[in-house]
């Protein structure tokens, strides 16, 4: 709508006249509804993901009879670290 009708619509209805107002504006909610159903299996998705993490680590632990250092990965990350302060070590 330009300036122009706009001004003709306010003195219309100053003069009494009832005029009709246009909108293209949808009004919406801002936020849509929370789904109960969505938000429940995630938070029971999210539980039953930590128990089967529990369950491999037990598990794991249980094959490595709690020797975590003959897990390869576990090697591997302490390989790296000793070489890193064996590396900070001959740089002073």
């Amino acid at each position: 709508m330009s300036l122009w009708e706009k001004w003709e619509r306010e003195k219309l209805e100053r003069m009494g006249v009832k005029v009709e107002r246009k909108s293209d504006v949808d009004i919406r909610d801002a936020r849509p509804k929370a789904n109960l159903r969505k938000q429940s299996l995630a938070v029971v998705l999210a539980i039953l993901t930590c128990f089967i993490v529990v369950y491999v680590v037990l598990i794991l632990d249980n094959m490595y009879s709690g020797r975590w250092s003959d897990f390869p990965l576990v090697r591997s990350l302490a390989g790296i670290m000793e070489k890193r302060m064996d590396e900070g070590r001959t740089f002073r």
